[in-house]
């Protein structure tokens, strides 16, 4: 009986079979990617047997490819180093910083929530603290130009509108890009601002310019249904926050070889709500209410940008003019 188990073919064994074919795809294109950046065969060693175990516990215990997980997924990812593996607290950080090359190599959003979370929550400190560079008005200008100069680009116009709502609004990516009909105020230029970081709904403004340009944009919108997203690509469906990013790295990259950015700068697309936050301090408008505005949970959360080095060398400056 025993052999004839083993000829007979096995439904489990055929899943697992499957789910190893899988992992090494993932896997394959990973080390492609980043073998593609230059990165290091050493470093490729040390990083590849994480993103292996990451993608073994997805199909073992979750039953689920990485494309397919949700926020509770990756926390419990991370209760199962700590709690079954012991893995201690510096080594976790490696694989959440792992994780969020992954899937940003595999053009994947489902693990921003859960970083943007993560960061709220000072669970990986270490690698959240970075400091992303404001931009200001000019250099927000420029980069919109540098789009709005690629004739071959069918999305130019689009992707720039989708770069100075963020500008105008200081809307973070997701919450712009998850836009629907039903939430905009077309005429007067109020959007409400759901599915936020902080679970409360809140409304944001834009610039009359904004607005005459977006109302013009959205009339070649395939669908505009009160359940459609505002922004949308040519087949009507919600862009992606991969695209936008990467429409705006481009345009930075370019600038800065130009060197007309600072090349020594880091300036991301999360520097556009940084220079908001900053320009909306610095035009005098109260803590609390800039706190409100923006979503924050807390008001320390402004007092960051209040005191953030931008400021602090304008500050200097004009302490510079009257001594």
């Amino acid at each position: 009986m025993e052999l004839e188990n083993l000829i007979l073919i096995s439904p489990e064994r055929k899943r697992e079979q499957s789910e190893n074919s899988e992992i090494d795809n993932w896997i394959n294109k990973y080390i492609e990617e980043r073998r593609f950046d230059h990165v290091s065969e050493s470093t490729l060693n040390s990083d590849v047997p994480r993103i292996k175990v990451f993608l073994s516990y997805c199909y073992d215990r979750l039953n689920k490819s990485p494309d397919k997980l949700i926020k509770s997924d990756f926390i419990k990812f991370f209760n199962y180093l700590e709690h079954e593996r012991k893995i201690k607290t510096n080594t976790q950080d490696k694989y959440f910083k792992n994780l969020r090359v992954f899937y940003r190599l595999m053009r994947l959003t489902n693990f921003d929530e859960f970083a943007e979370e993560s960061k709220e929550r000072k669970r990986f400190s270490r690698f959240e603290t970075r400091h992303y560079d404001a931009v200001d008005e000019k250099q927000v200008n420029m980069i919109l130009k540098k789009i709005l100069k690629r004739k071959k680009s069918k999305t130019r116009i689009r992707d720039a509108l989708v770069i100075r709502f963020l500008w105008d609004t200081g809307c973070r990516l997701s919450e712009v890009l998850n836009l629907k009909y039903e939430g905009v105020d077309l005429k007067g230029g109020v959007f409400k601002i759901r599915n936020t970081k902080g679970y409360v709904e809140r409304e944001v403004v834009c610039s009359e310019d904004t607005l005459n340009a977006l109302n013009n944009w959205i009339k070649y919108n395939i669908n505009q249904s009160d359940d459609d997203y505002i922004f949308q690509n040519y087949i009507g469906e919600r862009i992606t926050n991969g695209w936008t990013s990467e429409v705006f790295r481009r345009a930075v990259n370019e600038l800065k070889e130009e060197s007309k950015l600072p090349k020594n700068k880091k300036i991301v697309l999360h520097s556009l709500r940084h220079g908001r936050i900053v320009a909306f301090l610095d035009s005098g408008l109260p803590l609390e209410i800039v706190m409100d505005y923006m979503g924050h949970k807390k008001i320390d959360t402004t007092l960051y940008y209040a005191h953030s080095r931008e400021r602090k060398q304008r500050m200097l400056k004009d302490i510079k003019k009257r001594v």
